[in-house]
């Protein structure tokens, strides 16, 4: 039957079934999704979590973003009630779109089923558009498979992040682009990105500068938008938010983590085989050649608040492990070193 499939929903159905087997291990046999949205013991949603979920598993410390997504799709629209439950109400909800999916389900565990399955759904169309700019370049449909192995989106499924909605606007943002006819619905594709996940703006930045032609200023919406909402969030709300302290000068991070522990192993690891994969595609696709080199410009610059879980790391280059296989698996098609029969991406008008 899957062999019947395209391309694009061969790589959906692979990426989707990958997750659920990776969600079906980490909530273990009884499927508890209270796991998933990973409220902390320690933290200031905990109560409001708890008021609606009694039964809530609890993880040590703090928590993490589940707990402030719930929050917020509770809350809306009416964020200043999420004032005292959330370490910083203006940062947490500048990435509105994923909560606000959810905001008119009932209270309680329909929200959290939603939020599960806005997830699949998310990595099912990202695989598929990363199957579909694969095929272009000559390419097969593993490339969007992979998106069902890259940790970025894994991490979605185990720590409830709204990462991979983003990363699934974004990337379809970037097909659309690629169709002249389809300007406006990049725009907004790339506006709703930004608004669920702010370095998802990489995207747009990037085609804005490899593949600008005349509609590229049309590019500059998406970060308007962005700081359009961050600026009612700071009139609306105030609290400054704390993302300014998450970089460093380069490197600097990694050595306050310490530059032998497995974290900074992991890093490593990721920057030379983003790098590995650009130097093989960036003859291909030059947009998504500098995605990976952008991503690794985070990388390096990042504090020890990112650099001391993993996971965090893997949020950081989540187009790696699909570009990746994309050049294995055209360079064991024989099209990777022969850059002359290639297709590269026009440049739209």
């Amino acid at each position: 039957m899957l062999r019947s499939l395209p391309g694009p929903a061969r790589a959906a159905a692979v990426a989707v079934a990958i997750a659920v087997a990776i969600t079906l291990i980490d909530l273990g046999p009884g499927f508890d999704l209270t796991r998933y949205l990973r409220v902390g013991e320690q933290a200031s949603a905990r109560s409001f979590v708890e008021a609606d979920l009694p039964d809530t598993h609890l993880v040590p410390g703090w928590g993490h973003d589940g707990q402030a997504n719930y929050v917020l799709s509770r809350t809306l629209p009416d964020l200043a009630n999420a004032e005292g439950h959330l370490d910083s109400v203006t940062y947490r909800a500048r990435r509105i779109v994923y909560p606000a999916l959810t905001a008119p389900l009932p209270d309680g565990m329909p929200v959290v089923y939603a939020f599960w399955a806005i997830n699949l759904a998310a990595i099912g169309a990202a695989a598929a558009a990363v199957a579909r700019l694969a095929e272009k370049h000559g390419a097969g449909w593993l490339a969007g498979a992979a998106v069902g192995l890259s940790p970025a989106f894994l991490t979605s499924m185990i720590v409830h992040l709204g990462d991979a909605l983003g990363l699934a606007f974004a990337i379809g943002g970037l097909v659309a682009w690629r169709r002249p006819d389809a300007t406006r619905t990049a725009i907004v594709l790339f506006a709703l990105a930004a608004l669920t996940r702010e370095t998802t703006l990489l995207i747009p930045a990037a085609a804005f500068l490899c593949e600008g032609g005349r509609r590229r200023w049309a590019l500059v919406i998406p970060p308007a938008a962005l700081l359009a909402w961050m600026a009612v969030l700071q009139i609306w709300i105030g609290d400054p938010g704390k993302s300014a302290a998450q970089f460093r000068l380069p490197f600097m991070g990694w050595v306050t983590q310490g530059l032998g522990t497995v974290e900074i192993s992991v890093a490593l690891a990721f920057v030379l085989a983003s790098l590995w994969t650009v130097s093989r595609i960036q003859h291909l696709d030059r947009t998504m050649s500098l995605v990976l080199l952008l991503d690794v410009a985070v990388l390096i610059i990042v504090d020890r608040d990112v650099l001391f879980d993993v996971r965090n790391l893997s949020r950081v280059v989540p187009w790696m492990v699909p570009f990746l296989v994309l050049a294995l698996d055209l360079a064991w098609r024989g099209r990777a070193s022969a850059p002359a029969t290639a297709r590269p991406v026009p440049t739209p008008a």
